[in-house]
């Protein structure tokens, strides 16, 4: 159908073989944490938060890396979670309510609650499966990148050079510590497959590729990178159907042959239908609370533009595509610190690559698809670099633009150069077996010499940045953890840090990452999430009687004023240093020092904090209005997504529950089902009759529900498709 046509692309042997030895590769790479006892996160930066350094924690081996950071303070809790409610309740844990007073963790896309894979997490360990989990990603991307060079008419070490240098490359290996980036970006080449494969007499197939990727992608978790799947995909898509309207006018035979094969524009579309469909599960639930999210009110503007553009890829750092650690690296400690991140600034390929995308450019030059994915490389690193395509990505391409820096379309980058390193080798090899077959064992050689050469650049380099921590060594049990653990049950904890405290120069001074709580089951005030609720902001910010996040980071929340979270139910208050002297310990007749230790403090404010679940009871005769109690009720969470309340009263009337407002909670009291109302700026509140009562909550969103059903559709849709196929062979047969 396009003059970017080849012979149809048959698996042989020796890709077999070569996939194979990729896959020996990507093991024996994740093998320390697919049988070993590592875990793939930045454990070094843990260990200097209190209270794991009271006791002394050890030299500092890696430079601080805020996103390298995030690996152990966002994913892991995830991951941990969504273990534990697989392995012991058998659900997904649809809320989370360990952070932010209870939030919907479904609503944060990269929990990726619904991506096949991470249904692994239901039977291994959180660490061995985030390993396996990694060596999957990156032999997929591997796979599809092979895959893509293949039907594009390379040999096969010749895609072996492209799919090294995509799954090794900068984007998949520094990217690693924040997965989601890496699951959704390995979905990239299969998108470009799948659209290949559909223009090349293949529709059902290539339909069926692309729609997979199109909603694994949005399944995966990370938007901002999806985004760039489905664009690249209908970038590819679009080029292929221009060459068809061109091809219309120019004979009366090719407007012929054109209209013959007008089908593969339709697949195209329905590919893109149904992977909306495959990932609406996933989809809608964080468009919900992105649109409840502080976030969801950004819009673009000269200052957020001129934001990214100072940390768009420099000059000097596009020599990195060659050798990323030419300016530095966290692993040597001489990283430039302004720079902020070694991730956000990495573009290697490989010599390897760079010489076979020369070799593309000038002796592949005549092959249109050669200059489809060299504009496509060109202009992502373009705008990586914050040249003008940056200007149309942020401002003309709605909230993309908003949701990281322009350097993220490196993986774009990667990919172009990945596929064009692979054409551009087998351009060598063709021209050497037409020029004499003395040639053409030299052309292969060379190709297979490349490849060695990719691989012994690329591994070491990628296993030295890729931090691995012992699985003991990562949230350990200590003294006050174990205290608090102990002492809070369903009561609200708040670690004391201060948010001027944290920047992303220097490892922070804190107690406890914002996390911890998700990991080791108790109930937390703070958090550290990309999306939570503009009513908990708020609601924080009252808290600190300020903003209640570091300037460097809007995603977390942390809170320096001591004794303040009454209203959230807050009994247990933990920091670093004393509170309160012990002379005002004795005449306090509110609070009580519950641990000291070198780890740190644990006090109780119990008296005057507002209980889990309770009904305020008025003053007596006789005393002052602003004196009064609170009627508590017996709560308890089952599971992550249900609250199970016994309350008994006298009196019918409002029972103020303090886990976080949103929609998608149902209540049933007394057999009968009703909605929470918020109440005090984040809380529910339900409406509770006289005498004993047993109250049940339940998080059930109809978003899921709605996208579950669109996702279910779309999978009895291809089913249908590929049973209408088998059935039409068939009948020719």
């Amino acid at each position: 159908m396009t003059a970017m046509r080849t012979p149809a692309y048959r698996v042989t042997r020796a890709d077999v073989l070569c996939l194979l030895g990729i896959g020996i590769v990507v093991v024996a790479f994740w093998g320390s944490c697919i049988f070993g006892d590592q875990v793939p996160v930045a454990g070094v930066y843990q260990q200097h938060f209190a209270p794991y350094n009271a006791h002394g924690a050890p030299e500092l081996s890696r430079q601080w890396d805020s996103l390298l950071w995030d690996s152990v303070a966002q994913f892991y809790p995830w991951r941990e979670l969504t273990h534990r409610s697989f392995s012991e309740h058998g659900e997904f844990p649809l809320w989370n309510p360990h952070q932010f007073c209870g939030t919907p963790l479904v609503g944060n896309g990269q929990s990726a609650l619904f991506y096949p894979p991470h249904w692994l997490l239901a039977w291994l360990d959180t660490g061995r499966a985030m390993g396996l989990l990694n060596a999957l990603h990156f032999f997929l991307a591997a796979f599809f990148t092979f895959l893509l060079i293949r039907v594009l008419g390379a040999g096969t070490a010749s895609a072996a050079l492209g799919a090294v240098t995509y799954a090794f490359g900068g984007f998949m290996v520094t990217w690693t510590a924040l997965p989601s980036l890496i699951e959704t970006a390995t979905w990239l080449p299969a998108g470009l497959l799948g659209v290949e494969l559909i223009f090349r007499g293949r529709p059902v197939l290539g339909a069926t590729t692309l729609s997979v990727a199109l909603g694994a992608s949005l399944l995966a978790g990370h938007l901002q990178i999806a985004a760039y799947v489905w664009l690249v995909s209908l970038a590819g898509g679009a080029a292929h159907v221009l060459y068809w309207l061109a091809a219309q006018r120019r004979n009366v035979r090719e407007r012929e042959f054109a209209r013959q094969e007008a089908w593969p524009v339709v697949a195209l579309l329905t590919a893109f239908v149904l992977g909306l469909g495959l990932g609406a599960v996933q989809l809608l639930p964080t468009l919900e609370l992105g649109g409840l999210s502080p976030r969801g009110s950004e819009t673009v503007s000269a200052e957020g533009f001129q934001f990214h553009l100072a940390r768009a890829m420099l000059p000097v750092e596009l020599l990195t595509i060659v050798d990323p650690d030419i300016i530095g690296s966290p692993v040597t400690m001489d990283y430039p610190a302004h720079r902020i991140s070694y991730s956000e600034h990495c573009a290697y390929i490989g010599i390897a690559a760079a010489i076979g995308v020369l070799l593309a450019l000038i002796v592949g030059y005549r092959r249109k698809i050669v200059w489809l994915f060299a504009a496509m490389g060109a202009l992502a690193l373009w705008a990586a670099a914050g040249g003008w395509p940056a200007y149309i990505y942020y401002f003309c391409i709605p909230k993309v633009g908003l949701a990281g820096g322009f350097s993220r379309l490196l993986s774009v980058f990667t990919l172009g150069a990945a596929v064009l390193a692979g054409l551009g080798c087998h351009a060598v090899q063709e021209r050497a077996r037409k020029r004499t077959d003395i040639l053409a064992p030299c052309g292969t050689a060379a190709v297979w010499a490349l490849l060695a050469v990719a691989l012994v650049q690329a591994l070491p380099w990628a296993y030295r940045f890729n931090p691995r921590t012992p699985a003991a060594e990562l949230y350990p049990r200590t003294e006050l953890i174990d205290k608090i653990i102990e002492v809070a049950g369903d009561s609200r904890v708040l670690a004391i840090t201060d948010p001027h405290k944290w920047t992303l120069y220097d490892l922070p001074e804190a107690m406890l990452p914002p996390n911890s709580a998700t990991v080791y089951g108790y109930y937390s005030i703070n958090g550290y999430d990309s999306l939570f609720t503009n009513t908990y902001r708020k609601f924080a910010n009252q808290i600190q009687q300020g903003i209640a996040s570091p300037a460097a980071n809007g995603n977390m929340v942390t809170i320096s004023r001591p004794f303040a979270a009454v209203a959230a139910a807050c009994d247990y208050y933990v920091s670093t240093e004393s509170l309160l002297s012990e002379d005002e310990l004795r005449r306090s007749k509110r609070f009580s020092l519950v641990h000291s230790g070198p780890e740190g403090y644990v006090y109780r404010d119990g008296p005057a904090a507002f209980p889990y679940a309770g009904r305020r009871v008025p003053p007596l005769p006789g005393q002052l209005a602003s004196l009064f109690s609170w009627q508590r009720a017996d709560s308890r969470h089952v599971g992550a997504n249900c609250i199970a309340i016994d309350f008994s009263t006298d009196e019918p009337g409002p029972l103020r529950i303090a886990e976080g407002f949103y929609p998608g909670w149902i209540a049933s009291v007394g057999g009968q089902l009703q909605r929470p109302r918020l109440c005090n700026t984040t809380f529910m509140q339900l409406d509770v009759p006289a005498g004993e009562q047993h109250i049940e909550l339940v998080y059930y969103p109809a978003s899921v529900v709605v996208g579950g059903f669109f996702t279910l559709l779309a999978m009895m849709m291809i089913v249908m498709v590929w049973t209408a196929v088998k059935i039409e062979r068939q009948r020719h047969e």
